[in-house]
């Protein structure tokens, strides 16, 4: 377990990651106490199945990010950890272990920051969708070929295919309640329509007008309709892109790989 600063080599999963994630987490809820929300393991080691690099990563959700300068003390006075501010990706880094085997990374973020929201949601596709899980296996091993000794290199370029994978999954999964809404606002309207023309006017239902109920059914009920319609087809349109974008992405990777397996 641990890679040396800067390094690039993939294993095979190892079921212990898991149990050196349970024994890291009761540190750090010592550390963090009430000021952390959620402690996840995310990264590749938190797949079983698929190769990572020995580093275990776990995010750390604070209702405030600046709430972390309250116990940083704990880890400064620890000579095990490290702290690096990582403005430009909203998280405060802690590295465990000496730069000649690092352990773990734990990234602090803001529970209700984009970039939370976006890891956990990128662990949670490679969990439950084997074929991403496989496409991003492809590109790791390409990567991790190419930047052995440049983890920097090797992370900057999976970043375009996490971003298409998230757009993707976000709008397929997100379309699918639109539409629910849209088909509610459209049976609502038509109730509605109908009840405006088959019941009198001048009835009556607990002091309210039918009439004026069935108007303002047909009104607000079309309304939903129109923009849940209009917001389906830009995420459909969304969707098709950001698709055409990952099969691209895939067919370079494999066209990659069929040419290194050639050469071998």
């Amino acid at each position: 377990m641990g890679l040396k600063v800067g390094e690039v080599k993939l294993v095979k999963h190892n079921p212990r990651w898991h149990q050196m994630f349970a024994q890291e987490l009761e540190e750090l809820w010592d550390y963090f106490g009430d000021y952390a929300i959620r402690i996840s393991h995310i990264g590749s080691t938190a797949i079983d199945g698929l190769e990572a690099k020995p580093i275990i990563d776990i995010v750390v959700a604070l209702k405030d990010l600046d709430d972390f300068d309250n116990i940083s003390h704990k880890f400064t006075s620890n000579p095990e950890y490290s702290i690096k501010k990582d403005f430009d990706n909203d998280e405060i880094l802690i590295r465990k272990g000496g730069e000649r085997k690092r352990k773990f990374y734990i990234h602090v973020m803001d529970i209700d920051s984009k970039r939370y929201r976006d890891v956990i949601f990128f662990r949670d596709t490679l969990l439950h969708e084997e074929e991403i899980r496989n496409d991003y296996r492809d590109l790791k091993h390409i990567l991790a070929k190419k930047y052995p000794h440049n983890r920097k290199q090797y992370t900057a370029h999976k970043a375009d295919f996490i971003e298409t994978t998230l757009d993707m999954i976000w709008a397929k999964t997100t379309l699918g309640p639109i539409l629910v809404i849209a088909g509610v606002s459209l049976i609502t309207s038509a109730i509605a329509l109908w009840a405006r023309f088959s019941i009198p006017y001048s009835a009556e239902f607990y002091h309210l007008r039918i009439g004026d109920i069935s108007r303002a059914g047909i009104f607000f009920g079309g309304v939903i309709f129109l923009t849940t319609i209009l917001a389906s087809v830009v995420l459909w349109w969304r969707y098709c892109n950001a698709k055409k974008h990952y099969k691209e992405i895939v067919a370079k990777n494999k066209k990659e790989l069929t040419k290194d397996r050639y050469k071998k």
